[in-house]
């Protein structure tokens, strides 16, 4: 049985899966192993999610990328279990090596409160994931930029109605870096891309946009499609 953790108290990671072009399946199917032994011997390993680039969502086999999203109970259980055990160091990292055409990108971030990562517990699968990694411009500016996602978050979990129920946002985490003192992000899936296109124009998302813009050099926004063989709770 999975840590039962708080989305804020987890501790999140992010990699981006370079593919050697047309190696999709073989990086697939080596994960596909591993994922059996982190599900039956790994409770701390607690959210594994993949996104496509949309255009290479009904032909995964060709695709030059993919997201990997990931949750765990502490820094600890990535680096010191699931990245040493024998499945990963002498299964799936070897076929990973050749299959990717860079090593392991990782990224590393705690969630603000008011983050939901699976709000009814019913482990719906989304029709599109939007990531959106933002630069703020310093320290301090990424303080200011935490209070306003802390509330922004909480508001869009108030939005989806009961507890227990899936709502059209199906997982909304406003991230911090653990790397850095200026990166921030927002990890969300939809219950469909018209949700998705819908809340992009929403009164409440545009305003937290409005709200932060002094406290933003940048932002990279790009929807995924999932692949739909992670999990997203166990």
């Amino acid at each position: 049985m999975a840590t039962q953790l708080a989305p804020h108290q987890q501790f999140y990671i992010f990699g981006n899966c370079n593919m050697v072009p047309d190696h999709y399946d073989e990086w697939q199917a080596a994960y596909d192993k591993l994922a059996e032994h982190v599900m039956a011997n790994e409770p701390e390993t607690l959210t594994y999610y993949f996104g496509l680039p949309l255009e290479y969502a009904a032909n995964p086999s060709a695709t030059p990328s993919m997201l990997a999203f990931e949750a765990y109970a502490s820094r600890a259980a990535l680096y010191d279990v699931h990245l040493q055990s024998k499945p990963m160091q002498e299964g799936f990292l070897p076929v990973a090596s050749r299959t990717m055409s860079t090593g392991l990108d990782l990224t590393h971030y705690e969630a603000v409160e008011g983050s939901f990562l699976d709000r009814s517990g019913h482990k719906t699968e989304c029709g599109i994931i939007h990531d959106v990694q933002i630069t703020c411009t310093g320290p301090e500016a990424r303080k200011s930029l935490v209070g306003a996602l802390t509330l922004f978050c909480t508001l869009v979990n108030e939005r989806q109605g009961p507890a227990g129920e899936d709502g059209e946002v199906l997982s909304f985490l406003g991230l911090v870096s653990l790397d850095n003192e200026t990166g921030a992000r927002i990890f969300a899936r939809y219950a469909s891309r018209e949700v998705w296109e819908r809340w992009l124009r929403e009164t409440l998302v545009t305003k937290f946009w409005e709200s932060v813009k002094p406290y933003v050099s940048s932002v990279d926004a790009r929807p995924y499609a999932p692949n739909g063989k992670g999990w997203l709770w166990k």
